[in-house]
């Protein structure tokens, strides 16, 4: 395995295992109809590279096998939500220079992809599904500017484009 390719599963490894520890340690707000799951803030490394994807895919999968009351369900939904809004906002970014425009890319990507989250909490709870998918968006949205700018403050002292690229 050359030294990129290690570098790459490394940085994934701990992307996800930070993602897991984060949602445990906020997992009282993390699983619900209200939620601000703070973990979400990490979808904005992928605005500076997208192959940090894999990362947070499994670490949604680890955090809800681990820490979800909904069971095998959250996981498949956690699955689809991270991962088709991430894969989404990658596909956009193809053609967005801008990293700032990138990360919204991402914040809006992910938030409107709430939606099966919503499906998957009208099923299971019997709450009404346009009042928990605007929950859900604002609190997705939340954890977006909140990883944005601590990102973006991160940024500014050290040069993450660099940091993250290989």
């Amino acid at each position: 395995m050359n030294n990129k390719k290690l570098k790459l599963l490394v940085l994934n490894g701990l992307i996800a295992a930070c993602y897991v520890v984060i949602t445990a340690l906020f997992s009282s707000f993390s699983f619900g109809v209200i939620q601000v799951r703070i973990s979400t803030a990490l979808y904005q490394l992928v605005a500076f590279n997208k192959h940090l994807y894999w990362g947070m895919v499994l670490g949604v999968v680890i955090a809800n096998l681990l820490l979800s009351p909904f069971g095998l369900l959250d996981i498949l939904v956690g699955l689809g939500v991270t991962g088709g809004g991430l894969a989404v906002a990658i596909l956009i970014n193809q053609k967005v220079k801008r990293r700032f425009i990138k990360s919204i890319v991402v914040g809006i990507s992910v938030s409107l992809a709430m939606i099966f989250v919503a499906i998957e909490l009208v099923a299971i709870s019997k709450v009404p599904f346009v009042i928990t998918y605007v929950y859900l968006v604002i609190g997705q949205l939340i954890a977006q500017v909140l990883g944005l700018v601590i990102l973006s403050l991160i940024n500014h002292k050290f040069d993450l484009q660099k940091l993250l690229s290989f």
